[in-house]
C-alpha cells in the first residue's frame, strides 16, 4: 500500500483484538488493506452534518461463521451476526466488477445518527463475498 495513503487513510487492517475474536469464531473470508470510499447522504450525527459527502478510505471485510464485520474509515462500520434480521437490514451488492458495496441506514445501529451510509471497497472477491453473505434460496 502507498505510504502516503496509509498515513492519510489508515492501513485498512482489523485491530488485533477484533481479529482474534473473529479467528476464534472461524474466519470464512478476510480481505484487508482494501481501497474504497464511504458516502454519506442526508447524514446527521453529533457534531457532523452533510447532505452529501464522499471520502476515500482504506478498509477490511471479515466474514466469520457467526459475524460480518466491515472496517473502514478507521472504525467499525458494520458488525452484525450472520443470522437473523440484522443482516437483512443492509444492502450488499457488487457495485461494479471488483467492487462491493455495503449500504445501510445509520440510525438503525446508532440512535443519535440518521441518513444513509454506503461503504464501497475494491476486492477481487466481491462476487464471492456477496454470494457468501446472501446465499441463493
Amino acid at each position: 500500500m502507498n505510504p502516503l495513503r496509509r498515513l492519510l487513510l489508515g492501513t485498512g487492517r482489523l485491530p488485533d483484538e477484533l481479529r482474534a475474536e473473529l479467528e476464534s469464531d472461524g474466519i470464512v473470508l478476510l480481505a484487508e488493506g482494501l481501497a474504497g470510499t464511504i458516502t454519506y447522504r442526508h447524514y446527521r450525527a453529533p457534531g457532523r452534518r452533510s447532505s452529501f459527502r464522499k471520502e476515500g478510505t482504506s478498509g477490511a471485510i471479515a466474514l466469520s461463521t457467526h459475524r460480518l464485520v466491515v472496517w473502514a474509515g478507521r472504525m467499525k462500520q458494520i458488525d452484525l451476526p450472520r443470522t437473523g434480521e440484522s443482516l437483512a437490514s443492509i444492502e450488499v451488492t457488487v457495485a461494479s466488477p471488483g467492487r462491493v458495496c455495503f449500504g445501510y441506514d445509520a440510525g438503525r445501529y446508532r440512535p443519535d445518527h440518521s441518513g444513509t451510509v454506503e461503504v464501497r471497497l475494491r476486492t477481487d472477491r466481491a462476487a464471492e463475498l456477496v454470494e457468501l453473505i446472501r446465499p441463493k434460496d
